[in-house]
């Protein structure tokens, strides 16, 4: 008797009961689920090297300045965090020297990279996972992703 229970489907065919595996996907920033979650910085992806380097960003002023902006987005809601200025973009979008800087710290696989605005043309770059911000980047002059805004 076909479809009487204990009987397995037809070959290619899913019982509308059985569960497909799926994978688990990244959270968006924008996503509900991690809506109520802290903002949290992770600094073991900083790139070392190249023209955007996290080691650019030298003590004193400039680093005192971005530490004390990446506090104040921890105390934000991803809403006021996008107020900010602060936005997710895409690679394609990004300069030449960002896309091969990215392949060539083996980077150059992930959808989208958040950009924080720490001010005026100020930017830290960061590759979202969930709530936490794996810091990538100091960018001081706007150079990832120019914007033809002023002040951006």
């Amino acid at each position: 008797m076909a479809g009487s229970k204990g009987q397995r489907p037809k070959k290619g065919k899913v019982p509308k009961h059985s569960v497909e595996p799926t994978l688990q996907k990244r959270a968006k920033f924008n996503d509900p689920a991690i809506s109520g979650l802290p903002l949290a910085w992770r600094f073991s992806s900083c790139d070392r090297g190249g023209p955007f380097a996290w080691t650019n960003l030298f003590h004193g002023a400039p680093f005192q300045e971005v530490v004390e902006r990446l506090h104040e987005f921890e105390r934000m809601s991803w809403e006021q965090i996008i107020d900010t200025g602060s936005h997710p973009i895409e690679p394609e979008r990004f300069e030449k020297l960002a896309r091969d800087r990215l392949a060539e710290i083996q980077q150059d696989d992930v959808d989208e990279l958040m950009s924080f605005r720490i001010s005026g043309i100020k930017r830290i770059w960061c590759i979202q996972d969930r709530n936490i911000m794996r810091v990538l980047w100091w960018d001081p002059d706007h150079r990832v992703c120019p914007s033809h805004k002023r002040h951006t």
